[in-house]
């Protein structure tokens, strides 16, 4: 096909995109990671770990820290973490990147166990044991939930590449227990440039994930009463 305006000029058709292209080229990033920046990361972790010396530590400003940490660290546009609470339900507990209405939302929603792991409307793709990303193609949301997206009006718009974040993506790292118990999770969007996290960040995270498990467990020991 020519174009009539520039004649002598081919016009290229952009090629399709594949969106679930995306998850099998994220778990061969992962098994094979490339060199990152891992002593800048090991002071910020040690960082992290300096909690543990406190008496009592307080496990909103690890979190709190460790969402500050994730955002600037891997450039990530928004952080939140969530842990389930006492009656059994997992809400957001600190988020950071977020507008003054989205955070508001955000914190109204709340999962049961069952909602949390529901496949038939949060269908995602499994990177590791740790890690599932969801993509906009699968409408991973329900109505209700749509305001807590950045900009909501851009949902469902088309992805321009594989590397292109879209409203609508997002990740979850489980923040695992005993015997694999999901205690909550770290869920971001995508970089400030607009592109999906790579690898490298995601090992990164899913080890900070496993740093603030090991404070929930230890918060929730000392919390429990001493044996008579």
């Amino acid at each position: 096909m020519k174009d009539h305006d520039s004649p002598g000029r081919e016009v290229t058709t952009p090629k399709s995109t594949d969106y679930h292209e995306i998850p099998r080229r994220m778990i061969t990033e992962y098994n094979f990671p490339a060199s990152g920046k891992a002593y800048m990361m090991l002071d910020q972790i040690s960082g992290l770990l300096a909690h543990f010396q406190k008496s009592p530590m307080d496990l909103r400003e690890l979190m709190t820290d460790a969402a500050n940490l994730i955002a600037q660290q891997f450039s990530l546009k928004t952080v939140s973490i969530g842990l389930r609470g006492a009656d059994g339900i997992y809400r957001y507990e600190v988020l950071v990147g977020y507008r003054h209405e989205t955070e508001a939302e955000t914190r109204k929603i709340g999962y049961t166990y069952e909602q949390f792991t529901d496949a038939a409307v949060y269908k995602g793709y499994m990177i590791s044991k740790y890690t599932k990303v969801f993509l906009a193609e699968d409408n991973p949301w329900l109505d209700s939930e749509k305001e807590a997206f950045d900009t909501p009006s851009q949902l469902g718009t088309t992805r321009k590449s594989l590397e292109d974040y879209t409203e609508g993506d997002y990740t979850d790292i489980h923040i695992l227990g005993k015997d694999d118990e999901i205690l909550g999770w770290i869920e971001f969007s995508s970089t400030t440039s607009k592109r999906m996290p790579d690898m490298s960040s995601v090992r990164w995270i899913e080890f900070i994930g496993q740093i603030i498990a090991a404070a929930v467990v230890t918060q929730s020991k000392a919390l429990r009463p001493r044996s008579q």
